[in-house]
């Protein structure tokens, strides 16, 4: 017997929330619903037959909901309701009880801090999910060097979505050139914003679990281009630029990190360098190490955006603390530069 916990937050749309695998049954005893809105739960059979469990069930705080459900192959628990969250744990047995789709993917399904907007769930291992050798083998990524192979993940939720981002760089010494050639820049069905030498669509996904995931790097300033051309670019001021404000580097990375990046106080942080300060509070500590931030190969990460002055060099983020923002050509592979993947669940 397996117990899985499936945490969603809805919308005012239907979202599956279990689908019971085929060879197992589920017994879901515990529902829980957070939040303020309406709720809708609807029971589907595998035949099709759709029952409707509450029907706009006003939510002001939190409930436990008092059903229970005996589910078999096939079937499935649907909810809607913006404004709100459900949680159902549900007890698995049969053949493969225990590779049962979680709805967040691998790893927490429930958010230490923040919420889908902007949150962390925690981290994930590489025995959960990949490896960097694994990933980088899936993919073709064959031109740097392969490290930190089982560093694991970190989980956020970032504009409703979720994300899987590289506790380490999983490789050196590689081009943003090559990670665009394997479509594993922009994860866009095209061939991306600033394409590089022959066009390649940027739509690259993986399975595992269950379930699917975009793999693309991340978004590393405010815009893309970015505003190499800004008069404060590359002086003491920088700060004021904001120019990772938005970026998932300053959004995600920053919040994580021990540090707690102020503007104008950059102490501590290369001043000419800065990408802006930190908002909200942070959900983790990590230090540069545990991050492989400031030192040591594949430090300095590639992310997506291209230069409004030089169009072929790109975003580059963490060479020498989580503020550092950085730019190179895109077909140099130095030592420090470093593939950080993103894996954004898909379903």
């Amino acid at each position: 017997m397996t117990l899985r916990t499936h945490a969603v937050a809805l919308t005012g749309s239907d979202q599956t929330v279990v689908t019971v695998p085929e060879g197992q049954e589920a017994t879901c005893n515990s529902i829980l619903c957070t939040g303020s809105g309406s709720l809708t739960l609807k029971y589907k059979e595998a035949n099709g037959t759709e029952h409707t469990v509450f029907s706009s069930k006003s939510i002001t705080d939190e409930i436990a909901l008092e059903r229970s459900f005996n589910l078999s192959a096939g079937d499935s628990l649907i909810a809607s309701g913006s404004g709100l969250s459900i949680f159902i744990s549900a007890y698995y047995v049969g053949s493969s009880s225990g590779s049962a789709v979680m709805a967040f993917g691998p790893g927490p399904q429930v958010l230490k801090a923040g919420d889908m907007q902007a949150g962390y769930f925690g981290e994930v291992s590489a025995a959960e999910f990949y490896s960097g050798n694994r990933l980088a083998l899936e993919l073709g990524v064959t031109e740097g060097t392969l490290q930190n192979s089982e560093a694991g993940w970190l989980k956020f939720a970032s504009k409703g979505k979720v994300l899987f981002v590289a506790k380490q760089t999983f490789m050196h010494s590689v081009a943003w050139d090559h990670l665009y050639s394997r479509g594993i820049v922009y994860g866009t069905d095209d061939v991306g914003i600033s394409p590089r030498g022959t066009p390649t669509n940027q739509m690259t996904t993986v399975d595992h679990g269950g379930n699917k995931f975009i793999v693309r790097l991340m978004t590393g300033a405010n815009a893309d281009p970015f505003p190499e051309s800004d008069p404060l670019y590359l002086t003491e001021d920088m700060c004021q630029m904001d120019i990772g404000g938005g970026g998932e580097w300053n959004t995600l990375m920053y919040r994580v990190h021990q540090d707690i990046p102020d503007c104008p106080d950059t102490i501590g942080m290369t001043a000419d360098r800065h990408s802006g300060p930190q908002v909200g509070d942070n959900w983790a500590n990590f230090t540069n190490s545990d991050l492989n931030i400031g030192s040591g190969s594949g430090r300095n990460v590639w992310c997506q955006e291209a230069s409004d002055t030089i169009e072929r060099f790109r975003a580059l983020r963490g060479n020498v603390d989580v503020t550092h923002f950085g730019n190179n050509d895109a077909a140099n592979s130095s030592l420090s530069h470093g593939w950080r993947p993103v894996l954004e669940l898909v379903v």
